[in-house]
């Protein structure tokens, strides 16, 4: 037997990791649990599990439309943000061909893709953000996707709305652009791009977002990708059968509905956002501004041979060697109480 080539040259994920008894802050999950109108909604399924989920997700789907303004067609629920690249890939790139993205940033991109065979051809950072004229100059004939990160993960660092509208613009039109969105409700900046304009503008973009982050519900699975019809149809056919089990479903489509969880989370994170960031600033410590629920700061040591210390003394956050960034780290914002006992961690054993 001999593994196909593209799958041997694959590197595994590395996920967010903690310790007994440190408060995990390593992988952006939200530090206020989920909704509470989301666990009931979980409690009133549970009776239905014996049931095969709805295949079309129809009920999500609906309060989605409304929420972008956009038709059911349009929509693609899946398992997690992370199934939406693979079908997206699946459909629309294969051996041969390539996509175009950042060294930098998620790294689900770079397996989607590999996952069919294809190139994936990513650029360095410019400052910590997407170099979007890198981009468009490394598109060639067999360019098919082009995956952006928008804040980006790990750097929360985001491009703004005229910047995005510029490169789409530019951007050969049998082309898909994923704009992935992820954290973009954290974003507080006036000119963070308006995703659900650029939509209606540019039949190429296509958007994801994830209920895992401000909705709290990572361990359910369950993101979606809004855009061109065609394309949305395209990725839906590689899907498989029953793809969001019955719980994820009822758990998402209560979120949505929950301001007060919603308001919570989002005072949390700006709240504590301004608050460790003036700290880091006090330090001395180099740190990206952040326009998601984490940031990521720099210290002189490898942070690998920090990360044991840091996570025995309470807090475990994510080093980011796998990322190429061996010297910083990303910390998911978590309560007052988390951040300040960070704080006293690095004062206690980091070489700033």
């Amino acid at each position: 037997m001999k593994l196909k080539a593209n799958i041997a040259a694959m590197e595994a994920y590395v996920p967010g990791k903690t310790v007994p008894g440190a408060v995990k802050l390593s992988s952006n999950e939200n530090p206020l649990g989920p909704s509470p109108k989301a666990l009931d909604a979980i409690r009133e399924a549970l009776d239905g599990v014996h049931r095969y989920p709805d295949g079309a997700a129809a009920a999500l789907k609906t309060a989605l439309t409304r929420q972008w303004e956009i038709s059911r067609e349009s929509i693609m629920v899946a398992n997690g943000s992370d199934e939406v690249f693979m079908l997206l890939a699946a459909a629309w790139i294969g051996p041969g061909e390539n996509a175009v993205s950042a060294r930098e940033t998620f790294s689900q991109y770079r397996y989607a893709v590999h996952l069919f065979g294809a190139d994936i051809r990513e650029l360095p950072l410019s400052e910590g953000r997407f170099n979007l004229e890198a981009i468009l100059e490394a598109i060639d004939r067999q360019t098919r996707m082009v995956f952006l990160c928008n804040p980006n993960n790990p750097t929360g660092t985001y491009r703004n709305h005229d910047e995005i509208e510029n490169f789409l613009s530019r951007m050969p039109q049998d082309v898909i652009v994923i704009l992935d969105e992820a954290y973009a409700e954290f974003a507080d900046q006036p000119d963070f791009p308006d995703s659900k304009a650029l939509l209606k503008k540019y039949p190429h973009l296509v958007v994801t977002r994830t209920f895992s982050k401000l909705y709290g519900l990572a361990g359910l699975r369950v993101g979606y990708a809004l855009g061109n019809s065609k394309i949305i149809s395209g990725a839906d056919r590689a899907s498989m059968p029953f793809n969001v089990n019955n719980l994820a479903q009822a758990a998402a489509l209560a979120a949505i509905a929950d301001e007060k969880h919603r308001n919570a989370t989002l005072n949390l994170v700006q709240t504590e956002k301004a608050f460790f960031s003036a700290e880091l600033n006090q330090r001395n410590i180099f740190y990206y501004p952040t326009q998601a629920n984490f940031i990521c700061f720099r210290l002189d040591t490898p942070i690998a041979d920090l990360w044991t210390p840091i996570a025995s003394r309470g807090i475990a956050l994510r080093d980011l060697k796998s990322f190429g960034l061996p010297q910083m780290a990303r910390y998911t914002f978590g309560t007052r109480k988390n951040n300040i006992r960070l704080l006293e961690i690095l004062d206690e054993v980091a070489d700033k």
